[in-house]
Order: structure tokens, then sequence, then C-alpha cells
């Protein structure tokens, strides 16, 4: 009789502890998942801008003026940026050409 009562202890035990680490293991689940998103979005490229180049621009100008607006990088990492995004070699730009900026913030 004993041998039974301990069987039904241990199957009460079982159907406590497996919903609640289901639960627990969801919740980690959830908050790691989270946690990436909220880490990724300042390295995200979300969308890009198609600006004209002005007479007497630079792609530091350039860099300089929107990297506040569109990034959270420094002015030199945004224009690394540019520049890659662009399949540049130089920092040369010539007016009338138009580059693309890389938009950072939502």
């Amino acid at each position: 009789m004993k041998k039974k009562h301990r069987i039904e202890l241990n199957r009460r035990s079982l159907f406590l502890i497996v919903p609640t680490l289901v639960l627990a293991l969801c919740f980690c689940m959830i908050f790691y998942s989270q946690a990436s998103a909220d880490s990724g979005d300042q390295d995200a490229i979300t969308c890009v801008e198609s600006v004209l180049v002005k007479k007497g621009d630079t792609l530091s100008s350039i860099a300089k003026k929107y990297a506040a607006v569109y990034s959270y990088h420094s002015d030199k990492e945004y224009t690394n940026t540019i520049l890659e995004l662009n399949n540049m070699d130089s920092e040369y730009i010539r007016s009338g050409s138009y580059i693309l900026l890389p938009v950072y913030k939502k």
C-alpha cells in the first residue's frame, strides 16, 4: 500500500514540476529573444536614403551632417559605412551624383 502512495506522490510531483519547467523555459526564450532584438537595433541598417551631392560637398561633410540624424555611429564610422554601401574605393565624390546613406534609426 505504501508503494502505491509513493508512486502517486511522484506523479503529482511530475504534474507540478514539468509544467513549471516548461513555463520557465518559455520565459527564458522570450526574454532572450527580446534582449537579442534590442541589442541588434543599433547595428542594423533599416533603410537607405539617396542624397544628391552638391557643389562643395565632401563625403566627410555629408557624413558629419547626416550621422547624427540617421546613425548612432561616429562621423568616421558613418563615412566608412557610406564607402562600403556605395562600393567606393576613395572619399572622392562628384557634384550632381547621388550617394546612398545608411539609416540605422527607426
